[in-house]
């Protein structure tokens, strides 16, 4: 309304033209009063405010005899006092009344006074409005809001009231959500000074969260709206869960990573992974959320059980208690996985040789293996048919198996990604005892010496009784058990001793366990002891060790005389002096004896190099080594020169009348031999030998002693006496003979016993 209308208004009447102003208590009213003049040469003298039909004015606004600008103020210090003060900038004019009061409402009147035109009048009612002083936001059962409603469930219902206390003039009550006004609200109560609203709402939807509930009370558009607001919390369900990239084939022996997320749950979704219907707790686990998404990082390592299984992503959201998956089926390439056993009709602990075995080979892989194999003790098993071995697919089958049998089995496959091998299973072939050592076993003994025979047995199980026996030409006995004793569950150990020479013969040793009884006995020929016959095939060759020459000289051991042998390479001259010892291998009888070309380089001219064997009993005869590798030609032309010199003629025709006087006594023993096989049935001499061997026949004569020359038990190698041969004839013919071997220093092949047969007991 402008200053025109308002003063049109006010004309009409006094008493009707009254205009209603409103003030808040404690603020400023304003009253309104024009003091325009309807002409430019007319002027206002005089403003007066009147309250109601009062006769005194309570302000006034003086400008007689003064200019408009320097015009007077005078406040009723018994009404308005300094708290009022006449505006005439503002249009219309007004009185402003600062700190309003509830005593100051009712009705003013503004008179105004001109210099020329008649005086006005206005009639302004004062209304003093009294906002309400609380306003309380609470759930149905009482508990104040705080600031959030809820967490309300998606879909759910909820009651508020809004409780109001004071105001004048008495308030109205509105509610609104998302900023729109909820018309259907119900007032339980208004007795004029409380008011309490209710809103119950059904169907909650997710756009209400983190928006705005207010209960809005007002009674004057001076002020903004009393009210009292609530965010709207929630607890909503999960609307997306998706596995990110879904992976096609996954590799055994590579990492995978995979990604879930999750969208729309608040509280933030849990994730959990799955495989099958198990919680999947393998692998690294990493989760990110915000308020209503998560991503769930999984970094697993494949494994081959997990070919064709699914794996799922869960989203749960924590306490609406429902859930969202994602899943998908992983396939997984991978070596072959193999598990190996024996037959399931296979008793392990109880197959005995010639028992028929097999074994199964379960494999799984992908993609699927294109190679089978078997192994034993990890050498590769090949079928034959002859032998028992037939190779299935997946199964190995041993007929008629043997101790030898026993051991470790696997199967091993391949694919395009690699190979792999199954566990290893034992197959324990149970067998009767079988000698361990070898057999015979000659030991050499003298009289009344005391020995310990060990009789050593394998066997399955290990659980064994021995019993020994004697042999000779003459007799066969059992051996007490009081002279033997059990070492250990496979060994045994006899107390002998040879107290004449019928006491020389064979042990035998035999042992059962629960399989059965040891089929060949472990013998052992007790023979009287003797020097070792010379070692055989001696060899030199010149090598290189370490960068430094050496002579190395391997020789095959002779007869140890039935005691245990070394070997030494020794200088010989006027005084002999051992330059190397050495023992023969026990797999092949061979003697190495290496010895540096420096040292050899200090021989005298009077030394000559030879093999010695040596055991308790003496020392062989000497192999003299005549020709030496040495480090150039012109010392091997030296060496040979040398050694020519150290037999000079004298030695050589002493040994021709050695040798005819052995030959003249070999004729004689032979015509003995012949004349007592002609008179008895006796066996011959023990002194001369008649050997057969690659179509020659041999005759070799043993010295004997003169006291031992009466007929001897028996035994295992009546050939082999105290002493080794010192003459041995040769013939092609069996009629003529020629000299072979004479045992004397300078003879450079020894002589070689002939060997073992493997009949080596006696027949009863």
């Amino acid at each position: 309304m402008d200053a025109a209308d308002f003063r049109q208004k006010l004309r009409i009447d006094i008493k009707l033209s009254t205009v209603d102003v409103e003030a808040v208590v404690g603020r400023t009213a304003f009253l309104p009063c024009d003091i325009e003049p309807d002409t430019n040469e007319d002027r206002v003298y005089m403003v007066l405010w009147f309250r109601h039909a009062g006769g005194k004015p309570l302000y006034s606004f003086d400008v007689r005899g003064r200019s408009f600008n320097k015009a007077l103020h005078w406040s009723d210090p018994l009404a308005f006092g300094r708290r009022a003060y006449f505006v005439t900038m503002s249009r219309p004019s007004s009185l402003t009344v600062e700190a309003v009061q509830l005593d100051d409402e009712g009705i003013y009147r503004c008179r105004v006074d001109f210099k020329n035109s008649p005086t006005r009048n206005f009639q302004i009612r004062l209304n003093v409005v009294v906002p309400p002083h609380q306003l309380l936001l609470y759930d149905e059962d009482g508990r104040d809001v705080a600031g959030v409603v809820g967490p309300l469930e998606e879909g759910g219902n909820f009651t508020l009231l809004c409780e109001l206390r004071g105001g004048r003039p008495q308030p109205t009550l509105t509610w609104l959500i998302n900023n729109q006004s909820i018309d259907d609200h119900t007032i339980l109560k208004n007795d004029g000074k409380v008011i309490i609203s209710r809103i119950s709402i059904g169907g909650a939807e997710r756009s209400w969260l983190n928006t705005t509930i207010r209960c809005q009370a007002t009674n004057t558009p001076l002020l903004s709206p009393h009210e009292r607001t609530a965010r709207v919390e929630m607890n909503l369900r999960p609307t997306s869960v998706y596995i990110v990239e879904k992976p096609g084939l996954m590799s055994a022996d590579a990492e995978v990573t995979l990604i879930c997320v999750s969208h729309g749950s608040r509280p933030p979704a849990q994730i959990t992974w799955f495989r099958e219907n198990r919680r999947y707790t393998r692998g690294k686990h990493a989760e990110f959320a915000n308020e209503t998404s998560t991503v769930s990082r999984l970094t697993m390592l494949p494994q081959p059980a997990d070919d064709g299984a699914v794996i799922r992503c869960r989203a749960d959201n924590p306490v609406l208690r429902v859930a969202l998956e994602d899943s998908f089926r992983m396939s997984v390439v991978y070596r072959p996985v193999l598990t190996m056993s024996l037959g399931s009709t296979l008793n392990p602990n109880d197959i005995k040789e010639g028992d028929d075995v097999y074994f199964e080979c379960n494999i799984r892989a992908n993609p699927k293996e294109h190679r089978i194999s078997w192994y034993h003790n990890d050498q590769q098993v090949t079928q034959n048919m002859s032998s028992g071995v037939f190779i299935s697919t997946k199964s190995l089958v041993l007929q008629r198996v043997m101790r030898r049998d026993a051991g470790l089995y696997t199967c091993r496959a391949a694919n395009q990604i690699g190979e792999s091998s199954s566990q290893a299973v034992y197959l324990r072939v149970q067998y009767a005892p079988v000698c361990e050592q070898p057999s015979p076993l000659l030991i050499g003994a003298r009289l009344d010496e005391s020995l310990r025979v060990r009789c050593t047995v394998s066997a399955d199980p290990a659980d064994v009784s021995f019993y020994w026996q004697f042999n000779n030409s003459g007799e066969s006995f059992q051996v007490s058990p009081a002279r033997y004793v059990s070492t250990g569950g496979t060994a045994s150990e006899l107390r002998y001793r040879a107290a004449s020479e019928r006491d020389y013969g064979a042990l035998l040793c035999r042992a059962t366990n629960a399989v059965g009884r040891q089929d060949k006995p472990c013998v052992f020929q007790i023979v009287p002891a003797a020097r070792p016959s010379p070692p055989k095939n001696c060899t030199a060759k010149r090598m290189m060790r370490n960068g430094e020459a050496y002579l190395s000289v391997q020789c095959t051991a002779g007869y140890d005389g039935g005691l245990s042998q070394h070997f030494t390479l020794e200088a010989l001259g006027d005084t002999g002096r051992v330059l190397v010892n050495a023992t023969a291998e026990r797999n092949d009888l061979l003697v190495s004896l290496n010895i540096s070309l420096l040292e050899l380089d200090h021989l005298s001219e009077d030394e000559a190099l030879a093999v010695i064997a040596r055991n308790n009993k003496g020392a062989s005869d000497p192999v003299i080594l005549r020709e030496l590798v040495y480090r150039d030609a012109a010392k091997q032309t030296e060496n040979t020169t040398r050694s020519d010199s150290r037999f000079p003629a004298a030695a050589a025709f002493a040994a021709l009348a050695a040798v005819l006087t052995a030959i003249g006594a070999i004729v004689a023993l032979i015509l003995k031999k012949r004349s007592d096989s002609a008179s008895t049935s006796k066996r011959p001499s023990q002194s001369v030998v008649q050997v057969d061997a690659n179509g020659r026949r041999y005759l070799i004569a043993y010295p004997a002693p003169a006291d031992k020359m009466e007929t001897k038990p028996d035994i295992l190698n009546p050939k082999s006496d105290s002493e080794p041969p010192r003459v041995v004839l040769e013939s092609n013919d069996n009629k003529s003979y020629t000299l072979r071997e004479i045992h004397k220093e300078g003879v450079s092949e020894p002589y070689s016993q002939p060997p073992l047969h493997d009949d080596v007991m006696p027949q009863r």
